[in-house]
């Protein structure tokens, strides 16, 4: 009798479970219907103020469509960023076809709406992403005035909001609290990898700097993280300890090094990366073929030809795709596919056919 009511009940809680599930589906379906439905109201409304603007005959007439459009706007971010991509996109008009007519409505359309106080409120909301999203189009704005508003997020409890405020004073060029921010997330290696990538892609202010304060302070990881990002920069202030970590002990150190003086090309780096050619660890070989691939010499040619047979398949096909960019001769090309070294074949003929694909 018990199992049976046991039954009976756990019946009846999955069913309340069902239905409780399908009223909030249902009602986020009303929700997303309903906001759909504006957009496309105020989409409308917009276009009859942007046509205004873009085809007004004289400039005073203009002055008074974006007096109407900033009225139309009133303070609403979302409003404000529609009635911005409706005036970029429409096509017909003259300053769609001229990028600095375009640049020069915008600044007017800015002068009538004030965006930069429009997102500057955001900062105060109780929204943690439209304060987030606040920071970052201040900062594309060049509102450098908020930069002590917005650094005091940078130390809040929600990650979004901290990385937002972080991201802006990047695009503000802080060196300071934007190493602050990456050491503070170095230990977190699921997500500081590629936040460094991101944030020195992004710094407005002088990368050598910016990584100079991060080695002050930070751990090995953050060091390492920090020198493969810094590769695709050659900041040749860097070379000496590049030259130091490709010849040392310490194997992350020694990987990223080797793979930051590889994207240098430079002659006086053969003999250090022919030696981290013949490491034992295959990420460094690879990467050594790679930067001697950027040399013009015979004896690079031959240790990235030695690479077609290399033990390790990544680099086996790391040699033959950089092999095609240096100066091998049809001889060279007709042994490697004709040899008894099947490895080195296999990876050519796979490049070389990917290659054909790729520009059929």
């Amino acid at each position: 009798m018990k199992i049976e009511l046991i039954s009976v009940i756990g019946l009846l809680l999955c069913l309340l479970i069902i239905g409780i599930l399908y009223i909030l589906h249902y009602r986020l379906a009303e929700l997303q219907d309903e906001h759909i439905a504006r957009i496309d109201n105020i989409r409308q409304r917009l276009n009859i103020h942007v046509e205004g603007v873009l085809f007004a005959p004289t400039e005073s007439s203009r002055q008074l469509e974006i007096q109407a459009l900033a009225a139309e706007i009133n303070g609403d971010f979302e409003v404000y960023e529609l009635a911005i991509q409706a005036i970029e996109q429409y096509k017909g008009s003259e300053h769609h076809a001229d990028p600095e007519k375009m640049r020069r409505l915008i600044a007017q359309v800015n002068e009538q709406v004030n965006p930069v106080e429009i997102y500057a409120k955001m900062l105060d909301s109780n929204d943690v992403y439209h304060r987030g999203y606040g920071c970052r189009r201040l900062a594309e704005l060049g509102a450098t005035e908020y930069r002590e508003q917005i650094a005091e997020l940078v130390d809040d409890k929600h990650r979004d909001l901290a990385y937002n405020a972080a991201m802006a004073l990047c695009q503000m060029g802080d060196t300071e609290r934007v190493a602050a921010y990456l050491i503070s997330i170095q230990n977190d290696r699921l997500y500081s990898g590629r936040l460094v990538n991101e944030f020195f892609a992004k710094f407005t202010g002088s990368r050598q700097e910016l990584a100079e304060k991060v080695f002050e302070t930070c751990n090995p990881y953050m060091r390492c993280t920090v020198i493969k990002t810094l590769g695709e920069y050659k900041i040749d202030a860097f070379r000496d300890m590049y030259m130091q970590g490709a010849a040392g002990d310490d194997f992350q150190l020694k990987i990223a090094c080797v793979k930051a003086l590889a994207a240098f090309g430079y002659p006086e780096d053969e003999q250090i990366l022919q030696m981290a050619a013949q490491d034992k660890d295959w990420v460094i070989r690879s990467s050594a073929i790679r930067g001697l691939s950027r040399l013009h010499t015979s004896t690079a040619l031959a240790t990235v030809k030695r690479g077609l047979s290399d033990k390790e398949w990544w680099v086996r096909q790391t040699a033959a795709q950089v092999i095609t960019n240096m100066d091998i001769s049809a001889k060279d090309l007709e042994e490697i596919l004709g040899g008894y070294d099947r490895f080195a074949a296999d990876a050519m003929k796979a490049v070389l056919y990917r290659t054909v694909d790729t520009e059929g």
